[in-house]
């Protein structure tokens, strides 16, 4: 710190100096009109416009600038209210699925209180995709003795769901 204060002194010194040497030498020169030739006022001319256009379309840059943070906070609030949205859509979703399969555990249960005589002439009424969902559900034992039962055909179609992994 020390070693750089006789620089910044010597600089400063040189600087007076310098303004001094200027300002004495300026007040001696005659003021003379300057001589500008026509082609460099017209390339000041242009210059100046050029300048004007360079201004108005930082403005208007400036300006959509502005109005894009808008537009960004807005979506950015619209996706927060979206995605609150979608969660509890979901979760709404998830409790009636939930009611959904205890409905049909509880039909299964029905079902598999029934003999097969009685439950036969039900599932023979049923969609095929459906007996399969409902025998699927019920214990190996019960659908054993409902499958004779059953209709040939449906019988024939529904143990080839029934062999199909879902």
């Amino acid at each position: 710190m020390l070693q750089k204060a006789p620089i910044i002194i010597l600089g400063t010194s040189f600087l007076f100096v310098l303004f001094f040497v200027c300002t004495c030498f300026a007040e001696k020169v005659p003021k003379k009109p300057v001589k500008v030739s026509l082609s460099q006022i017209e390339w000041a001319d242009q210059l100046k416009k050029r300048e004007d256009a360079v201004e108005a379309r930082e403005n208007v840059v400036e300006v959509t600038e502005k109005e894009l943070e808008s537009l960004q906070k807005e979506l950015d609030a619209k996706l927060a209210r979206l995605t609150t949205m979608q969660i509890d859509i979901q979760e709404k979703l998830e409790q009636f699925k939930g009611a959904k399969d205890k409905e049909f555990r509880n039909l299964v249960k029905v079902y598999s209180a029934m003999s097969a005589t009685k439950l036969a002439p039900l599932l023979n009424k049923m969609e095929d995709k459906t007996v399969a969902k409902i025998l699927r559900a019920m214990a190996t034992d019960a659908v054993a003795k409902i499958v004779p039962k059953i209709d040939e055909d449906k019988a024939v179609r529904v143990s080839k769901l029934l062999g199909v992994l879902e």
